[in-house]
């Protein structure tokens, strides 16, 4: 007589993560027309076994075929695969015009507030430019005459001349601040415009994507660490410079600073 046993192999465990929220970028690199997105995952295991990490929240312009994961590589953690899938759920969306115009009037209030703070940067620069004439007409003046007065007029006026330029740089720095915040919050609102439009149709499907890397703990109380790295596409990056001329030492040369940067839009 021959007794068969069946032995249940137990399912992975599935630990839940939402790959915006709980997976904080560490680098990015942004090329013509895609971005490389490296996120980090951290957990802490209690027990040794086999583990589901389900990741959500992927944009539909990450492209999951590039999905690369990295750190199992340690007896406290092996990767033992990677999947990737789409579901489409149904969507109860209503679809309010009442929203949909109250975030069209927020972005048409922001691109006001965008416009005037540029304008009010312009006038920041003829002001500069104003003092900086006066400057340059002051030093070019070649009298003799009157030289101890001249001397104490010229000192009066480096000394307004020094206080007026701090002055212009902190304004000018403030409104560059104020336009690089209202930049990024039209652009979240624009996002949101066209992902209604898109989305707010009622009993629309919805897009689910999800990753799924199975794991196995080789130890208690195990502090994992992975690198998540993929491709997105509809990201593009420019160039922004800020030149910057210090002219209030008359005996020296003007020194010049050269800040540059990036502005990442996706």
């Amino acid at each position: 007589m021959t007794t068969t046993t069946t032995v249940a192999i137990p399912k992975p465990s599935i630990v839940q993560f939402n790959i915006g929220e709980q997976c904080p970028i560490q680098f990015v690199t942004v090329y013509n027309d895609r971005a490389e997105v490296t996120r980090l995952v951290r957990h802490q295991f209690d027990a040794e076994g086999t583990y589901d990490l389900v990741f959500e929240g992927f944009s539909s312009f990450v492209d999951l075929t590039s999905l690369h994961v990295s750190g199992g590589t340690s007896k406290a953690c092996t990767i033992l695969e990677v999947s990737y899938e789409t579901r489409f759920e149904n969507s109860t969306i209503e679809n309010d015009s009442t929203v949909l115009e109250q975030l069209q009037k927020e972005l048409r209030s922001t691109e006001e507030e965008i416009d005037k703070h540029k304008q009010e940067l312009v006038r920041i620069g003829k002001q500069r430019a104003w003092i900086e004439g006066r400057a340059s007409k002051l030093m070019n003046q070649n009298n003799e005459k009157n030289s101890a007065i001249d001397l104490e007029a010229l000192e009066q006026f480096l000394d307004f001349y020094y206080k007026q330029l701090l002055k212009l740089d902190n304004e000018t720095t403030n409104e560059e601040s104020q336009i690089k915040t209202l930049t990024e919050k039209a652009v979240n609102l624009r996002a949101k415009i066209s992902e209604y439009g898109a989305d707010g149709q009622a009993n629309q499907q919805k897009q689910i994507r999800l990753v799924t890397i199975t794991v196995h703990i080789g130890a208690t109380n195990a502090d994992v660490s992975l690198e998540i790295a993929y491709l997105i596409s509809n990201c593009s990056w420019t160039a922004s410079y800020d030149v910057r001329v210090n002219s209030t030492d008359s005996t020296r040369q003007p020194q010049t600073q050269l800040t540059y940067y990036g502005i990442i839009v996706s």
